[in-house]
């Protein structure tokens, strides 16, 4: 994992590097071969000394299924000894370890407060010396800001002392000020010392919150699982091997299958002698078959078990979409299995997965789901009880989307962003349709659709007026189907709710350079220089349209406006000298600030860029001075390739200086 770059944009090499070390560590948790949750904690005892530390993470408790990442330690329960608050990427998300064993040990726990003149009152840095009689070594500890990993230990420094110790002075090496020496120090106690205070203050013990200790066995590792999705979860229309839509109307079960799989033929077999219990229970039993054999043979497989149940065979995109389903769900990315069932209701919820052989007791069980409430919902998809700090939220279509589109299938993603706009349990969740309207609308620009792009926009901007994705996504829509007034005044409106934000202002001028409107890009780019008046180059590049459309005053106006905000933009400067020295009018002319300007700057450059010396070449030959022009210009000859552009214009230079004629920029109107 690289470090994290300190300029982000200065430092384009070091934050690809960055993100290229995520997504190596994204990937590892996705397909489930690093910090998957399955790695233990580790706990080691130093047996002493000539021999080895000792694995003791079974016996004290510490080999939990959670994929812990850090710890912080505390005296929590005030007895003299650590504990620690453990941090886990999975659930549970903190947990308590309390250190209960009995000890004869002594202990000293000091919490120090500097003076706020010379040190901190945090006095972070500071370093302890616990001196003990018959010790000649004392115990140190200093006093950091932070320990690990996301986590920040006890600001208070523990000393474990070991058996009769008797505290001889405690040293405090203060940062930024002398040490101090504290005396008559008895062990076993939480002291307060303050800097510049002789005396130690004994902590007051307060009441720590009761932690009710919960149970969380480690569950068997099996590939077989019982999944219950979020709430809400919109399952998609299934297209066949026949090119039909999969349609539901009662509470349904899907189950994805194979003729070659020993555990599909066993839960075929079971459910076919259930088939009564699927019928009272009104809930519809699907097969989809994923082998590539004749629909024949695996309708001749399902009447010699005596299989009641409605058969369709699956086809390459329902596998696609059903396995990007359950990536979206799980989050790993490893292909979907065989037997794997997926209980929807009648509304198209998505109520329960199950990758494995499961019971049709447990699927009559989950089908109560449509009805039962988000919190019940909630409990059910989680391995253990805990406290929730948060209200169940809805699923998110565009997460699944969003797998459809990494696998190359767009059309499937369009598909299914739009049926889950049509499920009812989603229709009062505005956050959630607002974000599945934005990511339709954006996927139908992308594939060059933006006639059907722009409804679902227009929707999504009811419901974020002035959220500045819809805003962009529109306005392109609206300029890609010819529609440029409606655009600009889209973008009129994202600019005033944004008026700083430059990717508008570069949408903005985009399209009025496809418009052929000269006129909107120059007010576009002065709206941008003038709300961003800290970026030089906004103003430069104004400066630069200025010029092309015979603005030679503005655009002299904007260079000296850039030079007095930022003195040191040389490239400014330097177009600033061209200016006026080879624009062709003779009112914008000024040889002779040309010609300072030019000096000035090959000698901040010590006469090393070329570009400088060429203006100054410009800036003499525009004063008569050819000889001096044509000295410079014959010196810039070879310090560019031969066909180059610069090259070009240099030898176009020296035609004029020989003749004793000054350079006019024929670009320049």
């Amino acid at each position: 994992m690289s470090q994290s770059p300190s300029d982000l944009q200065g430092d384009n090499l070091g934050l690809q590097s960055y993100r290229q070390g995520w997504q190596a560590l994204n990937r590892l948790l996705h397909e489930n071969k690093s910090f998957s949750g399955r790695e233990t904690n580790n706990a080691f005892l130093n047996c002493g000394k000539n021999t080895p530390f000792a694995d003791v993470s079974s016996t004290i408790g510490w080999d939990f299924a959670d994929d812990a990442r850090a710890i912080g330690l505390i005296d929590y329960d005030h007895d003299g000894d650590l504990d620690l608050f453990v941090t886990n990427r999975t659930a549970p998300r903190v947990r308590l370890l309390q250190n209960n064993l009995r000890s004869e040990s002594n202990f000293l726990s000091l919490h120090l407060t500097g003076s706020a003149k010379t040190t901190p009152r945090d006095a972070i840095g500071a370093r302890a010396e616990v001196h003990l009689k018959e010790q000649l070594v004392p115990h140190l500890r200093t006093l950091h800001a932070g320990q690990s990993f996301l986590a920040q230990s006890s600001r208070w420094l523990h000393f474990g002392l070991g058996k009769d110790a008797i505290i001889e002075k405690v040293v405090i090496h203060w940062p930024g000020s002398k040490s101090q020496i504290f005396t008559g120090i008895k062990a076993n106690q939480q002291l307060h010392l303050t800097q510049g205070i002789a005396t130690a203050t004994p902590r007051k013990t307060r009441r720590n919150s009761t932690l009710i200790e919960t149970p969380h066995p480690i569950p068997e590792k099996s590939s077989a699982a019982r999944i219950i999705p979020p709430v809400g979860h919109t399952f998609p229309n299934i297209p066949t091997a026949n090119g039909e839509p999969l349609s539901i109307s009662e509470t349904t079960l899907i189950a994805l299958w194979s003729r070659t799989c020993p555990h599909c033929q066993q839960e075929l077999q079971s459910w076919a002698t259930k088939a009564a219990q699927f019928k009272t229970s009104n809930i519809k039993l699907v097969l989809l078959c994923t082998d590539q054999e004749p629909y024949d043979q695996v309708n001749d497989y399902l009447k010699s078990i005596n299989s009641p149940f409605s058969t369709r065979m699956a086809g390459p995109e329902a596998v696609e979409l059903l396995d990007a389903l359950h990536a979206s769900i799980i989050d790993l990315w490893i292909p979907i299995p065989v037997p794997t069932s997926f209980l929807v209701s009648r509304e198209g919820q998505l109520l329960a997965i199950y990758r494995g052989n499961t019971s049709i007791e447990q699927i009559i069980n989950d089908s109560k789901f449509t009805t039962a409430p988000p919190l019940e919902r909630r409990s059910a998809g989680t391995p253990f009880a805990g406290r929730w700090t948060s209200k169940p939220k809805p699923s998110s279509p565009q997460r699944t989307a969003q797998q459809l589109l990494q696998r190359a299938q767009p059309t499937l993603a369009i598909d299914y962003l739009r049926s889950a706009l049509t499920q009812p349990f989603l229709q009062g969740e505005e956050f959630t349709r607002s974000d599945n309207l934005l990511l339709l609308g954006q996927i139908l620009g992308q594939q060059g659709r933006p006639t059907e792009a722009i409804p679902q926009l227009e929707a999504a901007s009811q419901l974020l007026p002035k959220d500045i994705r819809v805003l962009r996504l529109l306005a392109t829509a609206h300029a890609e189907t010819g529609k440029f007034s409606k655009s600009f005044a889209i973008l009129n409106d994202a600019i005033s709710y944004h008026p700083q934000n430059l990717d508008i202002y570069n949408d903005a001028i985009d399209i009025a350079q496809k418009a052929n409107d000269p006129i909107r890009v120059l007010d576009y780019q002065r709206r941008s220089a003038d709300n961003n008046p800290e970026n030089p180059n906004l103003r430069y590049r104004l400066t630069l349209s200025q010029l092309e459309q015979g603005q030679p005053l503005d655009a002299i106006a904007n260079c000296k406006a850039i030079l007095g905000t930022s003195p040191k933009f040389l490239e400014a400067a330097n177009l600033l000298s061209r200016i006026l020295s080879t624009h062709p009018r003779e009112k914008v002319r000024s040889p002779q600030e040309s010609l300072a300007l030019a000096s000035r700057l090959c000698l901040i450059s010590k006469n090393s860029n070329a570009n400088h010396l060429l203006s100054l070449a410009y800036a003499q030959a525009n004063l008569n001075n050819f000889e001096e022009a044509t000295k410079k210009l014959k010196l810039l000859t070879n310090l560019a390739p031969p066909e180059s552009k610069f090259t070009k214009e240099v030898e176009a230079a020296l035609v004029k200086t020989k003749a004793n004629q000054p350079i006019r920029n024929i670009l320049w109107k």
